[in-house]
């Protein structure tokens, strides 16, 4: 039987020589002189980028450190269809026998390295409840196994992610996600509802009120919450993203192996593919050298390479796949299957508590009152600062609506007394 073991990052020099190799032969294209960040990252913020991941950044640090400060594990996990995967786990317990065990879902072009800042400041009791916070890397992203086969969709990603929670011992247990985090959450709402007591989000895609799609709630959303000024710049927002902002996602989402060619072989487009969002979808955020060259590391050193972690766009979008294949042969992952449309449409069952937390750079962002639409929503707050990447930009924001939804007080303590060991 297989085994949770302890896990160190360790990447092989002759990946690090390859690396430097490859950042040695890079060339680069023309840029127009007024080009600035309107057409993407600059030419010249990417040359002196290549230069010091080539000439100065020390990787080996950098695993030094994340060692240093990681509680790391893999743990093995049986998916329906897909057999064993290796899962990349960080868990730190508190040590309160009453600890509240928080699942942290990255997304894409995140990491299991966003939570990083956000761990010691849950891990301080005096301020609040106690945490276990358990971050695992998701399949296809970081050091966990990559996905041999297509099929793996949302409903997969769930069972993973429950799989771990249940490998060590939280049979009930609360999450806090964003990007892609966000959507697999409430995919586990819908599938594991039983086991979920209350799930807080930072990004919070919905399916507009359309009049078309329902009447009630388009009428009720016009007549309860007339648009104020700010919620008509949140849609406007919005509608921008949409319409100008998304074209990697219908990449990744529609021809994800054309891509995955180039960021896989190329460090420099990997570099510039990841750093273009690091910078427009952040509030301001400095980012430093050593920061982004990290973040972006994680990804060209992973486990099952940079290319397979935008599958799961492609993926999450696919319909659902026939229940026999082309050979005959039963799909066995048919009838655990929802896609992104499904999980942006799904109202989750009353007895999972949502809190909702609207950054103020966030790329999608609608009125507050069209996200009732997810369910059973008890916590509302706006943020005047931070984007997309929260637990990186602003933690301490993060961590206190945490303890504030889990806390004494919070909209969520009903759904965890009994784990109020503080």
């Amino acid at each position: 039987m297989s085994t949770i073991s302890p896990f160190t990052i360790a990447v092989p020099d002759t990946q690090i020589n390859q690396l430097h190799k490859k950042l040695e032969q890079a060339t680069f294209p023309d840029e127009f002189d007024t080009a600035g960040w309107d057409m993407g990252v600059p030419l010249g913020e990417m040359k002196r980028l290549v230069n010091i991941w080539r000439e100065k950044f020390d990787w080996r640090a950098q695993e030094k450190k994340l060692n240093n400060l990681l509680q790391q594990y893999t743990v093995p996990i049986s998916v329906d269809g897909f057999g064993e995967l290796d899962i990349h786990v960080i868990h730190h317990r508190s040590g309160n026998p009453n600890a509240i065990p928080l699942l942290f879902i990255h997304g894409w072009p995140g990491s299991f390295l966003e939570a990083t800042k956000l761990i010691p400041l849950l891990m301080k009791e005096d301020e609040g409840p106690a945490f276990d916070v358990v971050v695992p890397s998701l399949p296809n992203f970081g050091f966990s196994q990559g996905v041999s086969k297509k099929g793996f969709g949302l409903a997969q990603y769930a069972e993973t992610l429950h799989k771990v929670m249940v490998a060590l011992k939280y049979d009930g247990y609360v999450i806090q996600g964003g990007d892609w985090g966000s959507m697999i959450a409430r995919a586990m709402a819908q599938l594991y509802a039983k086991h979920i007591q209350a799930i807080h989000l930072n990004f919070i895609p919905v399916i507009p009120p359309y009049p078309w799609r329902s009447p009630l709630r388009f009428i009720q959303s016009l007549a309860s919450v007339p648009f104020s000024a700010k919620d008509r710049a949140y849609i406007a927002r919005t509608m921008d993203y949409l319409t100008r902002g998304n074209a990697y996602m219908k990449q990744q989402e529609s021809r994800p192996e054309s891509l995955g060619y180039g960021l896989h072989d190329s460090p420099v487009a990997l570099l510039a593919w990841i750093y273009d969002k690091l910078h427009i979808w952040s509030d301001d955020y400095q980012w430093s050298d050593e920061e982004i060259l990290t973040w972006v590391s994680i990804y060209y050193f992973s486990r099952a390479g940079p290319a397979a972690s935008i599958r799961i766009y492609y993926e999450a979008s696919a319909k659902k796949p026939e229940t026999t294949s082309s050979t005959g042969k039963q799909n066995e992952q048919v009838d655990n299957w929802i896609t992104l449309e499904q999980v942006l449409g799904a109202h989750a069952p009353p007895n999972v508590r949502f809190a909702v937390a609207q950054f103020k750079e966030e790329i999608i962002m609608w009125p507050m009152a069209w996200y009732h639409a997810i369910g059973n929503v008890v916590k509302e707050k706006e943020f005047d600062r931070g984007g997309h990447f929260a637990a990186w930009e602003v933690p301490e924001l993060l961590a206190g609506d945490l303890k504030e939804f889990f806390g004494r007080d919070g909209a969520a303590y009903e759904a965890v007394q009994g784990k109020d060991g503080y």
